[in-house]
């Protein structure tokens, strides 16, 4: 059965289900394939339906399907808390409106939630891509809002919108979108900004969550070599130190369970020495990118942590929340301290645990070598040598082990990623009665020459040992250097010999790494735009009291000054460009009108001027003057000179109100 003659048509349908799906579109990538198909469907069916002209489904297949949907998105993701499955929830709720978008009301409300769904994909990624998708899904959904008011206004006057004018849409679209960034300009320098959010963030609520964990195990580093998103990036006071002294601090793992590396219960102490500043240290701010953790990389030894954080007792930096938005903070390290030169006899026996029973060959290699060097140092380097002039090989083409795998590592296999060798010689020391620990962050880094600063990028991950020495304190020691020396100097990507992906080519890596800078820009001025650097911006404007009040009022006198300079150039461009005919006729309308003579929807200018003349007979003769000027005006050989008449007569045109009252609302 077909719908009434009032269906809405397909161009108004299409414009509003393109709004839904441009604003959905990123979500629909993050949510599982079987939810996206559905939302996908939904839109196509009431395309199909605009053009077939089908009646929308009976009330009781749309509540079951709405429930349906509800039901799946439970059980694809688990529960209904969080914010993937919020905006998850929100696109399949979209998805459902499809099957009874047969109404103007409901084509506005899909259209306006739009906005709201493509803020929501900020709560997940400010990347500088998504200013894009930001700016194209906004112009859609103005567009279908304006498509809308049309559609609306031509069944108010009768006018067929059977073929619209896509251009002037997108036309007109384009001109609001612009007219509104001078008012989101006003509102993101002076909306006041609150040192935290209003509301609690949860962990674990990123998609594609990456990065290091608090523990380590086989394999678990190697997995970030394939990514090769951005972790953070450094900005240097002075030159930025050798790739070899770039090893970016993150958690110390203690404890080994024989096949995990965890975390002490003491690093929440704080350290017994704090790091003194002196003429070697490096002054850098950094920029890190979300990863849901409270670690923050910092180079050795960190003499100050940012505000909200502390320095743990193995020199640590953490927060006291999660980083789940880009956090920009200075540090000062100094690489020349040392760390704990009196080891406590609770954290030695801690650094010396190994499980029972595991690695036998392991611990009979490290009592040989004990016998032969007595010396911790002279046993290190004996280790280190083994490494290097053996057949051991540094690749991600790792295999599985079993109960004894360091054995099975260091004595069968010999072929393993950072994680394999930093393990391997944390339990070769251990077993040697040398106290170790393992350290995982970041190693190296692409100096950004046009930029000035360093990028560092998850497949940097690395992991490092630290041994305890007398007189020196905690060592570091890494025994990937001994394996493949190329991985410090060079990076993670040399080491490996072979391409992460089909995509890793030279030229796709110099373009990312071009992106990139854009991308450091955008982090620095705009997401970096917090309540301290906005102080700082409103001082240097002479605005010395920046109290949340004082703001507010600000803003809200900076937001009419800008809205009414806007609406002075919107109506001067407007008056400007209206042809002079156009504007002498709506004065004439408007006369009439206030006389009582209103004009019908569909009524054209000749026939309202023939209306009038019949209610106001005394009139007659200047009206149907008025009307042949007009349309001569409008359609005659002479515009121009019957245009100036019509102009000068509409005028010197004084419409008299009829005697009769109940004449008046016979047009």
């Amino acid at each position: 059965m077909k719908l009434p003659e009032q269906a809405i048509p397909l161009h108004t349908v299409g414009w509003t289900v393109a709004a839904m799906l441009v604003a959905a579109l990123p979500h629909l990538a993050a949510m599982p394939t079987g939810l996206a198909v559905l939302i996908v469907a939904a839109a196509a069916w009431r395309l199909a339906a605009a053009h077939y002209g089908w009646r929308p489904p009976p009330r009781w297949l749309r509540i079951l399907l709405t429930l349906g949907a509800v039901a799946l998105v439970v059980f694809t993701l688990g529960a209904l808390w969080g914010r993937r499955t919020a905006a998850t929830l929100l696109c399949v709720m979209l998805a459902a409106k499809m099957f009874e978008l047969f109404r103007i009301r409901d084509l506005r409300m899909v259209a306006s939630v739009c906005f709201f769904l493509i803020a929501t994909q900020f709560l997940f990624n400010e990347r500088l891509f998504y200013l894009v998708y930001l700016a194209t899904g906004a112009m859609v959904a103005v567009v279908a809002l304006i498509q809308i008011q049309r559609y609306e206004d031509s069944t108010l006057t009768g006018r067929n919108t059977a073929d619209p004018d896509h251009r002037s849409l997108i036309r007109q679209g384009a001109v609001m979108v612009m007219a509104a960034l001078p008012v989101a300009l006003t509102l993101f320098v002076l909306f006041p900004r609150l040192a935290q959010p209003l509301w609690g963030l949860p962990e674990q609520v990123m998609d594609g969550r990456t990065g290091l964990s608090d523990s380590m195990s086989p394999g678990s580093i190697a997995n970030l070599f394939l990514d090769d998103s951005p972790a953070f990036r450094a900005e240097f006071d002075d030159q930025p130190p050798p790739p070899q002294h770039r090893y970016w601090r993150g958690p110390v793992l203690w404890h080994f369970d024989g096949n995990t590396w965890r975390q002490s219960q003491f690093a929440s102490r704080q350290p017994a020495i704090p790091v003194p500043a002196d003429s070697d240290t490096i002054r850098y701010s950094i920029q890190l990118e979300p990863h849901e953790q409270r670690w923050l990389f910092v180079l050795d030894y960190p003499v100050n942590a940012p505000a909200e954080a502390h320095i743990s007792l193995d020199y640590q930096v953490v927060d006291q929340r999660p980083v789940t938005s880009l956090k920009q903070y200075e540090m000062v390290s100094n690489p020349d301290f040392i760390d704990m030169p009196e080891l406590h006899e609770s954290l030695q026996r801690q650094a010396l645990s190994l499980p029972p029973e595991r690695n036998p060959r392991t611990l009979d290699r490290a009592q040989e070598l004990r016998e032969r060097y007595p010396d911790d140092r002279e046993l290190i380097m004996a280790v280190l040598r083994w490494f290097n002039e053996e057949e051991f090989y540094y690749s991600l083409e790792t295999t599985p082990t079993g109960r004894h795998g360091t054995d099975e590592f260091l004595f069968d296999l010999r072929v393993g990623y950072c994680e394999h060798y930093a393990s391997a010689f944390a339990i070769l020391m251990r077993a040697a009665g040398i106290p170790t620990r393992v350290v995982t962050g970041y190693q190296g880094g692409f100096w950004q020459p046009n930029g000035q600063y360093l990028l560092v990028r998850q497949s940097d991950a690395h992991a490092w040992t630290e041994v305890w020495l007398e007189g020196s304190g905690w060592t570091r020691v890494d025994p990937t250097s001994a394996v493949a020396p190329e991985r410090i100097e060079q990076g993670s990507r040399s080491a490996v010999g072979h391409s992460r992906h089909m995509l890793d080519t030279e030229w796709l890596r110099t373009l990312r790494n071009r992106y990139d800078r854009f991308q450091h820009l955008w982090n620095r001025w705009i997401l970096g735009f917090d309540a301290e650097r906005q102080q700082r911006f409103l001082e240097r404007l002479g605005m010395p009291d920046t109290r949340p009040g004082t703001i507010a009022v600000i803003m809200v006198v900076a937001m009419a000054m800008v809205i009414a300079a806007i609406t002075l150039v919107v109506l001067g461009r407007s008056w400007r460009h209206r042809d002079p005919l156009l504007r002498a006729w709506h004065r004439l309308e408007r006369r009439l009108h206030r006389t009582g003579v209103r004009r019908t929807g569909g009524e054209t200018p000749l026939e309202l001027l023939k209306h009038a003349a019949g209610i106001m007979p005394d009139q007659a003769a200047e009206l149907e003057r008025l009307a042949e000027h007009f349309g001569k005006a409008r359609y005659g050989p002479d515009p121009a000179g019957h245009a100036e008449l019509f102009i000068e007569h509409s005028k010197a045109f004084k419409p008299v109100s009829p005697n009769e009252p109940g004449a008046l609302n016979s047009v």
